[in-house]
């Protein structure tokens, strides 16, 4: 078989040799392919599979994708920089890397020569003395630790998540700013609780009851409303109701999302819906959907594979935050912004039960 059939080969069959060194445990078999890059058989690809991870070498070339530790990483070293992914990026004391280094979701630490940039994605740029950057120091949603005795040629930019940190570590402020979400989302809870407890208790009900169609719906009117104030706004008779529909449609999510975290927490606590005392249920489910950005918060400033863990927190956290959101919304819209009466049936556990004496159901009315 020709060389270059074989490099085609290897080719095609990479992406299974990697999905199978992921996906595998420790005893996944070792597997090791060797076969010549090109026509002249002066370049050698080697691919090695095993438990721990592959590793490609080719022209001087080497990526590896897993560690020895399990970790999800991609590493890839050449004569042209270093690259990693979910992983931090080191230039040793004394070595001399040829290229940039990049780090997504990682940082970056020089404490030798590099001869290009040095560049951190979700990650900060630390430098020891006597480190030296002949290219730009860039660090987005991180910070660039200025030493003395440090060299950087080129630029120096920080682009944090928390511009106005006024002086205080990141932590602190992200978990400020949490809780102070935290706080106005309990407050409006508490207004829309006491101001319209009926019209509570028959959106949580309804989105309770169908939550598919809710979901449904509220995805729907998600998608269909700057179409609609899109037409409303270049016809004439409609153009205030085009410019006041967003903002009236962003009130609705977060009244929807308030709903939704009240189903929550009465899950949580085991609170009837529509019973008195709704408050306690409102502080529950709010409380769970802040604790995933809280935990992603903490774990983001901590090195290496938990920074991979943190951005799970955080997916997990919106993905909680938006089918609330569209639950609630399209439970608000079948409810008729609560005023659509709903029957309770007697025994329901998200219903309160019939007072002695009455009916075996209740309407709310």
């Amino acid at each position: 078989m020709r060389a270059s059939s074989v490099s085609r080969l290897l080719k095609r069959a990479l992406p299974a040799l990697v999905l199978a060194a992921v996906v595998a445990g420790p005893a996944a078999a070792r597997v090791r392919v060797e076969v010549a890059a090109d026509d002249t058989g002066h370049t050698t690809s080697r691919v090695h599979v095993s438990g721990s991870g592959v590793v490609v070498e080719r022209s001087g070339e080497r990526v590896v994708v897993g560690d020895s530790s399990g970790a999800s990483t991609l590493v890839v070293d050449s004569g042209a920089g270093m690259v990693r992914l979910f992983s931090d990026a080191r230039v040793p004391r004394g070595e001399r890397l040829d290229g940039d280094v990049v780090a997504v979701f990682g940082s970056v630490h020089v404490a030798g020569h590099v001869t290009g940039s040095a560049v951190a994605v979700f990650g900060s740029v630390d430098f020891e003395p006597g480190a030296s950057v002949d290219g730009d120091a860039v660090a987005v949603g991180g910070v660039v630790e200025d030493r003395e005795g440090v060299r950087v040629s080129g630029q120096t930019v920080s682009i944090g998540l928390a511009p106005l940190a006024f002086g205080l570590p990141g932590i602190p402020i992200m978990l400020s700013l949490l809780a102070l979400g935290w706080v106005i989302t309990i407050f409006f809870g508490w207004i829309f609780s006491a101001l319209f407890p009926e019209r509570l208790a028959r959106v949580a009900v309804t989105s309770s009851r169908r939550t598919l169609l809710s979901i449904v719906l509220g995805l729907v009117s998600f998608l269909a409303m700057p179409l609609v104030s899109i037409l409303l706004v270049v016809t004439v008779v409609g153009l205030p109701i085009g410019i006041m529909l967003p903002f009236a449609y962003l009130a609705l999510l977060y009244a929807g999302q308030i709903a939704g975290s009240y189903v929550l927490g009465s899950k949580l606590t085991r609170h009837p819906l529509g019973a008195p005392g709704a408050m306690p249920a409102i502080v529950a489910g709010n409380l769970l959907v802040g604790a995933f950005f809280a935990v992603g918060v903490v774990l983001w400033h901590s090195p290496g594979p938990l920074r991979t863990v943190a951005v799970f927190f955080h997916l997990v956290g919106l993905l909680v935050v938006t089918g609330l959101s569209l639950i609630g919304t399209g439970a608000f819209l079948l409810s008729r912004l609560g005023t659509r009466p709903i029957v309770l049936d007697e025994g329901a556990t998200s219903a309160p039960g019939p007072e002695p004496g009455s009916s075996s159901a209740e309407v709310i009315g």
